[in-house]
């Protein structure tokens, strides 16, 4: 099996994984994670939606940032489908045998609202990622800590986002915040430990890139 692949190949691959990425993170956000520290608790998605911003921040940082935007629709409409075939399969009857509806149900079955603010704030905070890191790496050579501070500052508005727009009225503001809080801390210390790995996915991605590219 030949694994070298070739700058458009290595597009297609981390495009793959992060359209997967979101999709998964919406999905296992039905979970919610008891931390144990200082009674914060946060949905499970957290430990995987880093990886959506990590890799904006790669496309954009190597592909530019057009190419990061028509990425970050592309995931949009992959969740899109994903949301509508998993929903469809919910009024599909099922034979007297069959015991996992209540099962589909729990897991496939989204509010509108969180759905709604989900989809917003995803949009809302990569395109600021990507537009920040398009600017800030323009013709210089990657950097950990600057990446990392693009990322914090991103996710927060993300968090802030779908956070405030998914629970304003249902929660006290005191709450809402802890949780923006939370969720903001624990993806800040998921992307710190991930920017050696980002570092070398950049690098990896960079090899065999076209001069006019």
């Amino acid at each position: 099996m030949n694994l070298n692949f070739d700058f458009t190949e290595k597009r297609v691959i981390i495009t793959a994984f992060f359209c997967m990425a979101f999709t998964i993170a919406n999905l296992i956000t039905v979970k919610v994670i008891n931390i144990g520290f200082l009674g914060m608790e946060t949905p499970a998605g957290v430990l995987i939606y880093p990886l959506v911003y990590i890799l904006t921040n790669v496309i954009a940082d190597v592909y530019g940032e057009k190419i990061a935007q028509r990425t970050i629709i592309l995931g949009l409409c992959v969740d899109i489908l994903f949301v509508f075939m998993t929903t469809l399969i919910l009024f599909l009857p099922s034979p007297a045998y069959y015991t996992g509806d209540s099962s589909l149900a729990f897991v496939f079955t989204q509010t509108p609202r969180i759905l709604v603010a989900s989809y917003i704030s995803y949009l809302i905070g990569n395109f600021v990622n990507a537009r920040i890191t398009a600017k800030v790496n323009e013709g210089k050579e990657y950097s950990s800590t600057k990446n990392l501070g693009i990322l914090a500052f991103s996710e927060l508005i993300d968090n802030f986002v779908f956070i405030g727009l998914a629970f304003v009225g249902v929660f006290a503001v005191t709450d809402i915040l802890i949780m923006i809080v939370s969720h903001w801390i624990l993806s800040l210390i998921w992307s710190a430990i991930a920017q050696p790995f980002t570092k070398m996915t950049v690098k990896w991605a960079e090899k065999g890139k076209p001069a006019e590219a």
